[in-house]
């Protein structure tokens, strides 16, 4: 799944016109990136929930023609987790990647994807989220991520490269949406519950990484890319 229906207030006045997943980088909707590394692991399904600007994601996967695509329309923009949960009925029954759309990254060595879906454990997991060294990291706000990374539950904890930040990729597994009311909530309030029943993990990101949130985080993310194949 790629969650791709924020306003992107960060980004104004770009997204006064444009939804963020379509704003470019490098000449490319930010979107277009994750979507390469979708490609590249073998995934044919993708889900992805729209609302601001939503008729021009709506056209522009209509021309995708290496996936199947599944849209979910939110009314107005429902947060992480109520996207989640309203996308629901498409996400069937089997462990999901779930991609923020304006999340760039690299890998050294092994993809993350591959990592992430080899270290899944069904029977002890509800989240695997990957983790990113906050040194190494481009376009990073101020957040919570002290919360759910932990040296107990990161598997391949490094205090070289602590603290680390929450990457905007990961594995869930739709049953966390069973019991959850519909409406605008916070994916956090998942982690959480599942932070609580030691379900949820986090895998340290080999490579770099880049949060393209903001119009100077986008323009820092060009630089960079030079610099590394993406």
């Amino acid at each position: 799944m790629l969650l791709a229906a924020g306003f992107g207030t960060r980004l104004k006045p770009l997204t006064d016109h444009t939804p963020k997943p379509l704003v470019p980088v490098a000449g490319r909707p930010m979107i277009e990136y994750a979507l390469d590394k979708l490609r590249a692991y073998g995934i044919e399904e993708i889900v992805i929930n729209v609302s601001h600007l939503k008729a021009q994601l709506v056209d522009y996967f209509a021309a995708e023609k290496n996936f199947h695509v599944t849209i979910s329309e939110e009314a107005e923009p429902l947060e992480t987790g109520g996207g989640l949960k309203k996308a629901e009925p498409f996400l069937g029954d089997e462990p999901a990647f779930a991609i923020n759309s304006d999340i760039l990254w690299t890998d050294d060595g092994d993809t993350a994807l591959n990592r992430l879906a080899q270290t899944w454990d069904d029977a002890k997991m509800d989240f695997l989220l990957l983790a990113q060294s906050k040194s190494r990291a481009v376009g990073h706000d101020k957040g919570e991520d002290h919360l759910f990374i932990k040296p107990d539950n990161t598997l391949g904890w490094n205090a070289a490269d602590a603290p680390y930040i929450i990457s905007g990729i990961g594995i869930f597994h739709p049953r966390v949406l069973r019991a959850t009311p519909g409406g605008k909530f916070s994916v956090k309030i998942l982690w959480l519950k599942a932070l609580a029943e030691n379900r949820l993990f986090c895998l340290p990101h080999h490579g770099r990484w880049f949060q393209t949130g903001t119009l100077p985080d986008i323009r820092r993310t060009e630089a960079e890319l030079k610099h590394f194949k993406i």
